[in-house]
């Protein structure tokens, strides 16, 4: 779509259509993704639906590219030159890779499970860390902790701390968007590959790619 062509359409948008133009990419390029059972960004997930075209030709004139990944009700924004990419310090980026891991674990036994999506114990976390990291768990667990809460600022994962028992993960489908099943296989010897290298890499960032 040329820039004119754009310019006309935008200009038949109604005045609260263009209000919501401006609120859809600003999100976009803000949180990278919408998700459509978020409260606060159905409005806009229903928006990008109509006029995703609209949108999607604006973003790609400065390099982003809007993804819809329909069956989990995502819109996703990816820069053409990596400048999505987000800065998880190394013990977030492992904690991110083992709840994926974990995710695809779980979805893959089809057991019958009692919420919409997977959900998992804090301390079975930990546990499933402790098997490719053993002697670690009791001075990474706070990690854990702050771990979460930038994941769930990412809208990766749910915490969940209303019953007497332990706080509860739930994962959430989100997790499939910015850990793509092609790159399951490869999980268990990337964190196996964290290990062999923690000592030496205790205080670096892992520039990880997300939404």
């Amino acid at each position: 779509m040329s820039l004119t062509n754009f310019a006309q359409m935008y200009a038949e948008l109604t005045p609260n259509e263009q209000a919501q133009f401006a609120d859809a990419t600003r999100r976009l390029l803000a949180d990278g993704l919408i998700w459509r059972e978020d409260e606060t960004d159905r409005r806009i997930y229903n928006f990008l639906v109509r006029r995703r075209e609209l949108v999607a030709d604006y973003l790609q004139v400065v390099g982003w590219e809007l993804h819809h990944h329909e069956t989990i009700g995502v819109f996703q924004v990816v820069h053409r030159d990596g400048a999505h990419r987000r800065h998880l310090n190394r013990d977030a980026t492992i904690w991110l890779l083992l709840l994926r891991l974990i995710d695809a674990e779980l979805r893959e036994k089809m057991t019958v499970i009692p919420t919409r999506y997977p959900v998992v114990t804090q301390s079975e976390i930990v546990q499933r860390y402790a098997e490719f990291f053993p002697g670690q768990t009791v001075r990474k667990k706070s990690s854990l902790e702050d771990a979460l809460r930038t994941l769930t600022s990412l809208k990766l994962v749910r915490v969940h701390r209303a019953s007497a028992s332990e706080p509860t993960v739930e994962l959430l489908p989100t997790l499939q968007v910015v850990v793509p099943a092609n790159d399951i296989a490869g999980l268990a010897e990337r964190l196996a590959q964290y290990n062999r290298t923690q000592e030496d890499n205790e205080s670096k960032d892992e520039k990880t790619t997300l939404v």
